[in-house]
């Protein structure tokens, strides 16, 4: 015989109760899952990278030390990002300031061999006309959001395109550790600017090797040239990836209004010039570009 029994079922309060608990549940664990994700674009930023520091490394070791600057005709060029990485946007191409100077196509950029391993496949083009870059997976940072390198005069914004889009990579060589000094970057054809790292990784490797700023990314690179805090790619205020001469990267806290840190450094202090001591064969000719703590 069938049960005629009524049945019960849920409340309105119980049902409510229900939704509450539940969205209570995803607000607690919402936060949790988005550090995860976080730190996971965090920890393939690192990896990329340390392979980017062990690519500059072996580099160093085929050509004794002489960085892997790209320069146009030898008489231009030379930035923080024509190391490596993919073919620049379309937007430095025939730029009306720089002309082609800074469209830098990735069979240029010296350091792409040793960082994809191997040559280069060729972008793809269609009547002459460029449709597909060909990628540099390691060079580029999954929280690379935005591009400062466009407004290097005068904006102070970035624009909302990816570093890795923009110029082809993530990451930026520390040209503040070698700028602003005594020596003539353009010295015999350039020579200036090879002279310099090679003085920079002596001295590094003397006694700095996990201190000083190799690589870093994008917006710590504006935040240095500027003497400013900057949220990292990992929107955190002043907290950044960064890669060192000894291979490893670490991703830590620096405020960027000073050139110097706990722990790190952007430039040489060796080449630390004060009024009434001897000048260092190589010197910083900016009064300011030292390692004094500043008043914020």
């Amino acid at each position: 015989m069938r049960d005629l029994r009524a049945k019960k079922g849920f409340t309105l309060i119980e049902l409510l109760v229900v939704v509450a608990i539940i969205a209570l549940l995803i607000s607690i664990l919402l936060p949790s899952l988005r550090d995860a994700k976080e730190q996971a674009k965090i920890a393939k930023c690192l990896s990329g990278l340390r392979n980017l520091m062990t690519s500059t490394i072996l580099y160093f070791q085929d050509y004794n030390d002489a960085f892997p600057f790209y320069t146009v005709g030898g008489g231009g060029g030379v930035c923080t990002w024509s190391y490596g990485g993919k073919t620049s946007d379309e937007y430095w191409k025939s730029h009306p300031d720089y002309g082609d100077l800074f469209y830098i196509p990735s069979q240029h950029r010296p350091l792409n061999e040793y960082v994809m391993g191997g040559d280069m496949e060729p972008d793809l083009y269609e009547g002459g006309q460029l449709v597909k870059r060909t990628e540099v997976p390691t060079l580029e940072c999954p929280g690379d959001r935005t591009s400062h390198q466009r407004f290097w005069d005068s904006a102070t914004e970035a624009v909302q395109i990816s570093s890795y889009d923009d110029i082809g990579t993530s990451y930026h060589f520390n040209m503040h550790a070698i700028s602003d000094t005594n020596i003539d970057e353009w010295q015999n054809n350039g020579a200036g600017w090879t002279t310099l790292v090679r003085a920079l990784v002596k001295d590094t490797m003397g006694g700095m090797v996990a201190t000083l700023t190799f690589y870093h990314e994008d917006p710590m690179d504006y935040a240095l040239d500027n003497e400013v805090e900057r949220l990292g790619n990992h929107r955190k205020l002043s907290k950044h990836t960064v890669g060192f001469l000894d291979g490893h990267a670490d991703y830590k806290l620096m405020d960027t209004r000073d050139h110097c840190g706990v722990g790190w450094q952007s430039i040489n202090p060796n080449w630390v010039y004060k009024f009434g001591m001897q000048r260092p064969p190589i010197y910083y000719d900016l009064p300011g570009k030292n390692c004094d703590p500043k008043n914020h």
